[in-house]
């Protein structure tokens, strides 16, 4: 059994990975910076209540879990809501970072960690796909805070030898999202309310989604990789579920059996337009592969969303 610290566990992906570490017997410790966000956590976890911008509470955290494996997962998350507060972003994102890279060095005795950076880090998509050779070259603010993230975390990997990889996963979905300013959520909760939903950007951008139980497995085989050989410093996370935003809505109004009310904006927003993701080296490194299909799977998400959101 095993000590588990999670920064972000209120979110749909630390939400679901502390889920996974409970159900295996597992002791969690979530740090939650807002204790009446709504959230998909087992009342099992033990909760410390903090914020990763202040690296007291990151220290209190580290001392009250003693983990062997940490998942810092808490970041300014939304790409629009960046280009509005830049400065929160980056301080959150990269000072968050170091908080918690500074707090494990003094503390000493970690295992495995894993930051969750993102394949925004790699800014605009130069080849066909992003490998984790791409540059990493974010401009827009959650873009460079992201590369940023990369950077600081590979800095402490090869200067003080702490045992941790960052990932960049495409956009994840799933049950346990009460953000309702990402794609499904949104176009769930504008259809209740019977209000207007807004596609951006034409509704032209392609993004690739993965599932969230698909991540959680990613991240347990990535830190099976950390205790064994720890040979690679970042890992793509994918599942080659490629779809415009136009198509997303399409298909989310298919199983809801209703066309949503929407405004398709074409003024251009400040974000990457195309992004295709490659996971060929977790896929060979740790022989993981997605088991969930965004056309299969996403008729349960929409039908979880009708019921939460």
């Amino acid at each position: 059994m095993a000590n588990i610290a999670i920064t972000g566990a209120t979110g749909l992906l630390g939400s679901n990975l502390a889920n996974y570490y409970l159900e295996k017997g597992d002791s969690v410790y979530a740090l939650i910076k807002d204790e009446n966000s709504k959230s998909n956590l087992s009342a099992k976890a033990e909760r410390v209540y903090g914020n990763i911008a202040n690296s007291n509470d990151i220290e209190y955290l580290i001392q009250k879990a003693r983990p062997d494996y940490f998942f810092h997962l808490a970041a300014q998350t939304q790409a629009y809501d960046s280009l509005t507060y830049p400065y929160q972003t980056f301080y959150n994102n990269t000072v968050g970072t170091l908080n918690v890279l500074e707090g494990l060095r003094a503390y000493g005795n970690i295992k495995a960690v894993v930051v969750a950076s993102s394949d925004k880090a790699y800014g605009e998509l130069m080849t066909s796909e992003y490998t984790e050779e791409h540059p990493l070259q974010g401009i827009y603010p959650y873009d460079a805070s992201k590369s940023c993230t990369d950077i600081v975390t590979r800095s402490y990997r090869e200067t003080y030898g702490i045992p941790v990889v960052t990932t960049r996963a495409c956009n994840i979905y799933g049950e346990g999202d009460f953000n309702s300013q990402r794609l499904i959520p949104g176009i769930v909760k504008s259809f209740k309310e019977n209000k207007l939903f807004t596609v951006r950007n034409e509704g032209r951008d392609v993004r690739e989604y993965i599932h969230v139980g698909d991540v959680v497995t990613a991240y347990n085989a990535i830190i099976g990789h950390v205790l064994t050989k720890n040979s690679q410093n970042s890992f793509n996370i994918s599942s080659g579920d490629r779809f415009s935003t136009l198509e997303v809505v399409s298909r989310v109004e298919q199983i809801l059996g209703s066309v949503v009310q929407k405004e398709i904006i074409s003024l251009h927003t400040l974000e990457i337009t195309k992004q295709f993701i490659n996971s060929n080296l977790l896929k060979a490194t740790t022989n993981w592969e997605p088991q969930f299909s965004f056309d299969k799977n996403l008729a349960s998400v929409v039908s979880w969303c009708l019921d939460n959101i």
